[in-house]
């Protein structure tokens, strides 16, 4: 195999299908890219339109737009591990991206469903990437790439039946908080909590006041991409993973927990519209202090207690 001046160390990239090694015409790959691209987004249209609409006004998917740039991020960040010498082209990617374009082509003729066209969209691109650059190329992308899952507006029966679990838990713990306070007595039922708070009382709809969880999706982005930010074990990975629905709950019991203090005390211009909005925002800081936490006790408070507990020092020996 040879190497191309100013590249010592590093092979001439070449991928398993290519007819002979030699080295990459970037041009092309980069003409290439930009058709299919092109034929991706004019074929996509209208489901990128809807991302776009939902982004911007639907609260709930609001973080849309962050996606895609924490994806080209990761990229950059990982841009070390961009497996040089390995470029080629992958049949499987074809195979993908037809399949992803009978899917986008069934649920729009027969089905009418949004949700499998749009994540025929990130098949779509993945096939794209395996196609032209090989799967070495493919495999290095694919985080960032099934990263974009968490842009995609979950249909709203599906997202119903994830919340409102989720609430009914938020509104017990809430109400046994509220409990904590001197003269107040309050109670769960379902998704709603009533008090009595000094002869005055009132109810609170979890519904109303947290639309069903409604950054639940952004916390689960926000913990997926920390746990992926750095290198760490996978096992450090799948306990952040899986911390994203216990800080989700813990995150929407202090927010139903502070609107239902505000509905006690009067003030209820501050459990709705902007400052309602901007309470919402501020758990987002509490979920990013929490994942924050828990990487520090993975990377640095285990090993330590690991090392000093559980491992033998040899004794020096006596003098």
């Amino acid at each position: 195999m040879t190497t191309t001046p100013g590249t010592a160390h590093r092979p001439v990239p070449y991928g398993p299908s290519d007819s002979a090694a030699g080295p990459v015409d970037w041009r092309s790959v980069a003409f290439q890219s930009a058709v299919i691209g092109g034929l991706l987004a004019v074929l996509y249209w209208h489901v990128l339109r809807l991302l776009v609409w939902n982004w911007m006004n639907v609260g709930d998917w609001s973080h849309g737009f962050l996606i895609p740039v924490f994806s080209l991020y990761y990229l950059y960040m990982q841009r070390h591990r961009f497996p040089w010498g390995m470029y080629g082209t992958g049949l499987g990617g074809l195979a993908l991206l037809l399949a992803a374009f009978g899917v986008y082509a069934y649920f729009t003729c027969f089905a009418s469903f949004t949700y499998p066209r749009s994540l025929s969209l990130i098949a779509a691109i993945f096939g794209s990437v395996w196609l032209l650059c090989g799967w070495p190329i493919a495999r290095w992308a694919w985080f960032p790439i099934a990263f974009l899952v968490f842009a995609i507006p979950v249909p709203p029966d599906l997202y119903d039946r994830m919340t409102l679990p989720l609430q009914r838990i938020a509104s017990g713990a809430a109400a046994v908080l509220l409990n904590l306070l001197p003269d107040m007595e309050a109670d769960a039922q379902n998704i709603v909590i009533s008090y009595l708070y000094k002869g005055r009382t009132g109810m609170l709809n979890v519904e109303q006041a947290c639309s069903g969880i409604r950054l639940m999706m952004a916390f689960m982005a926000l913990g997926v991409a920390m746990a992926f930010a750095s290198d760490r074990p996978l096992w450090h990975r799948m306990v952040m993973i899986l911390s994203c629905v216990p800080i989700a709950i813990l995150c929407n019991v202090v927010r139903v927990t502070t609107t239902g203090l505000f509905h006690v005390f009067g003030r209820e211009d501050l459990a709705r519209g902007t400052a309602h909005s901007m309470l919402g925002l501020s758990m987002l800081l509490i979920a990013f202090g929490l994942y924050g936490l828990i990487s520090y006790v993975l990377g640095r408070v285990i090993p330590y207690v690991v090392e000093h507990l559980f491992v033998d020092v040899p004794e020096e020996p006596a003098a």
